[in-house]
């Protein structure tokens, strides 16, 4: 099996002096036989990292690789540890997984750079990387979402006992929920205690455009899923495309907890208060935040003070009385299968389990859409039924690889805006609002649809060529 290693390049050259020997090294350490192709944008266009990906590795294939991997030029592997450039049998394989640069970790959950190996198959199913993103950022995401489109991800999904499920559909503008508190409860969210909540939601973009870091206009807004009015505690969806949680203390100070969540994906949202060890928890299908991979914010979350004291009749669900009727943020879109809460903190081994088995101990409300009581009132809310699956986050196919990065700008985000600006800016709404939203037919944009000027190609190593080319 041969190895094309495929990368992007222009004015790089320290790195380049580095990478040919120090890679080359690393390979032949390894047993692999290989050849480097740079793609070498020469004209004066902005740069374009997918199309000289795409370039590098249909020369590749025409020599006579049977894979590539799509590198960066200032990633090494590590001598002691580093990643394994075989083939990948299982599907597109992401190997830059611990970088020197992010403090040996994941850049963000779904990662999808650096370093990924794909196989002709894979090459000939994705299209490879679009052609359509120029400057900084986005390219990699795209073909990460090409990959889930072909179910070329490592996707999951939550092990239950569901099956067909009665469910509530809150249709965005009027659906309303409330549920009676039993009195002896009224007071259960000022100590510990725990909230479950299976739901699924909907983005609405004809209220509130989806969150986009280089949007000038940007309103970040949360819709209701659950809430205890006034100082409004509660879960919630947001415009950024995250499952949220937010309550106060008795000095009337916010504290906020997220997690990475699409659209349209039923999820099992757990919250757990330890008001002994002052301690919030925030669970997606019984398994906690993990803020290192970029996943959500750091769980568990230490807060200040006691737990703000509400005297909790009702528990509203789907909106909130705090917002005037025409606001649009008082209302949520999308479906709710269970609310179930417990006078208690539940134990980690508890809400991991919560698929299979409810803790009856401490539970005072237990709602499913297919058993209501006196204590429900709604209006304009929609029952549905369908076999639930949770999918869990999609990931690559990863294999832990460790890559010391070569010093170089950072042309990403700083201080929350892109470096780049509008340029990166444009690729985003690209991605989001298009490639994500299945507007855009990625058979038509990639390694099929080439078209560049080769003006040169120079022979660096006996293993190294440089593409020399015009877009």
């Amino acid at each position: 099996m041969k190895l094309g290693v495929c990368v992007p390049y222009r004015n790089r050259e320290l790195h380049l002096n580095e990478f040919i020997p120090k890679v080359g090294k690393y390979l032949k350490g390894q047993g692999i036989d290989f050849c480097m192709y740079f793609a070498h944008q020469v004209d004066d266009k902005l740069f374009n990292r997918g199309a000289t990906k795409n370039i590098a590795a249909e020369h590749a294939l025409k020599d006579g690789c049977d894979y590539i991997v799509w590198h960066d030029i200032d990633m090494i592997p590590v001598e002691e540890g580093g990643a394994d450039y075989t083939f990948p049998k299982e599907g597109p394989r992401h190997i830059a997984t611990k970088i020197s640069q992010m403090d040996w970790q994941l850049k963000y959950h779904e990662y999808f750079g650096g370093a990924v190996l794909f196989s002709k198959e894979h090459l000939e199913a994705t299209n490879g990387y679009s052609n359509d993103y120029w400057d900084w950022g986005m390219e990699d995401d795209d073909l990460f979402w090409r990959c889930h489109k072909e179910g070329l991800t490592n996707d999951t999904y939550l092990d239950t006992n569901i099956g067909r499920q009665l469910y509530m559909r809150f249709n965005g503008n009027d659906s309303t929920m409330s549920v009676d508190i039993p009195r002896e409860h009224r007071y259960f969210n000022r100590r510990s205690h725990t909230i479950s909540v299976l739901t699924r939601a909907f983005q609405m973009p004809e209220k509130n455009p989806i969150f986009l870091i280089g949007s000038k206009s940007r309103r970040y807004v949360e819709y209701p899923i659950l809430r205890i009015p006034g100082y409004d505690y509660g879960i919630s969806f947001n415009n950024s495309r995250a499952l949220s949680l937010t309550f106060w203390n008795t000095f009337n100070q916010h504290n906020y907890m997220w997690l990475k969540r699409y659209d349209n994906q039923w999820s099992w949202v757990t919250v757990v208060f330890d008001d002994y060890n002052k301690l919030s928890h925030f669970y997606l299908n019984g398994t906690e935040v993990d803020s290192l991979a970029g996943f959500g914010s750091p769980s568990p979350y230490k807060y200040e003070g006691r737990l703000k004291k509400y005297e909790v009749d009702k528990i509203y669900l789907g909106t909130t009385p705090s917002e005037k009727d025409d606001s649009p943020i008082k209302y949520f879109k999308g479906d709710i299968a269970k609310v179930i809460a417990w006078n208690r903190d539940l134990t980690p081994a508890e809400v991991e389990n919560l698929a299979f088995n409810i803790p009856d101990d401490g539970k005072f409300l237990d709602l499913d859409a297919k058993d209501f009581g006196e204590e429900v009132n709604y209006e304009n809310i929609e029952f549905l039924e369908e076999d639930i699956k949770i999918p869990n986050s999609i990931l690559p196919h990863r294999v832990e690889g460790k890559m010391r990065c070569l010093p170089h700008k950072d042309e990403g985000i700083v201080g929350g805006k892109f470096v780049k600006g509008e340029t990166t800016a444009r690729n985003e709404r690209r991605y989001v609002l298009q490639m994500q939203q299945d507007k855009i037919n990625y058979k038509n944009d990639g390694l099929s649809t080439l078209k560049y000027e080769l003006v040169g190609i120079d022979q660096l190593t006996p293993w190294a060529k440089m593409i020399n080319i015009k877009l």
